[in-house]
């Protein structure tokens, strides 16, 4: 609800739509795979709490991770004709997921507001995955760590996280290096590196931004992609 709140006032029709999102909850322990790539699956999945992983396994036994999920992400919304899933969806920690029905999130569409909302949703997902391709295709080491950093710190504030100074990540530097298509050796190098220039400090479990605007700069970071739309009157 907190993600969505720029597409209220809700009315009492919405909120039963978007409560009965919620009405399954599974519990996960760490490294569940709740879809793996190639599954069938008639549900979306709403992440209630903790934090997910999606990626693509290669047939090298590489690994490229897409996306972190992280709460009020909903996953898993294929097209009604190939409803295959394109990616494993594992959870990488304890966490708190809901089965939506397909069915239910398009009679859920009959609502303007809601249906503006899944849209958005949608799209803005979209927009992260095209800037997690710009990171691998064209920007370097050093950039699209930065990047990644600071769009899992907007992605956060937006559900009501405190990122001003730091804030819990328990994304490991082996995750972190598979999102960025570098090695392991190759990210703690580049991490050194953005502790030495006093920009950011990443800990197991733990993430400090030290400068904010200094990050930014570094990362040429246009957080558009990120917004809602203006709260509508």
């Amino acid at each position: 609800m907190q993600k969505l709140e720029a597409f209220g006032p809700w009315k009492n029709s919405d909120l039963e739509i978007l409560t009965s999102f919620g009405s399954r909850r599974r519990r996960l322990t760490p490294h569940q795979a709740i879809l793996r790539e190639h599954d069938s699956s008639e549900d979306a999945y709403l992440v209630q709490s903790g934090w997910m992983c999606m990626y693509k396994l290669l047939p090298d036994g590489g690994r490229q991770v897409l996306n972190f999920p992280i709460p009020g992400d909903i996953v898993g919304v294929h097209d009604v004709d190939s409803i295959d899933s394109p990616f494993t969806f594992e959870s990488l920690t304890d966490a708190d997921i809901s089965p939506i029905p397909l069915s239910l999130l398009e009679g859920a569409k009959s609502s303007v507001n809601v249906a503006r909302a899944l849209r958005w949703s949608a799209a803005r997902d979209a927009a992260i995955m095209a800037e997690h391709l710009v990171n691998v295709g064209r920007r370097s080491a050093l950039v699209r760590t930065a990047h990644l950093i600071l769009e899992t710190a907007l992605r956060l504030r937006h559900i009501g996280v405190d990122v001003s100074h730091e804030f819990d990540c328990p994304v490991n530097q082996s995750w972190m290096a598979d999102a960025l298509g570098l090695t392991a050796i190759h990210l703690n190098r580049v991490l050194r590196e953005l502790r030495e220039a006093e920009l950011v400090t990443v800990r197991t479990g733990h993430i400090t931004i030290h400068d904010f605007d200094g990050l930014k700069e570094l990362a040429v970071f246009e957080p558009e992609y990120l917004a809602p739309p203006k709260r509508s009157s």
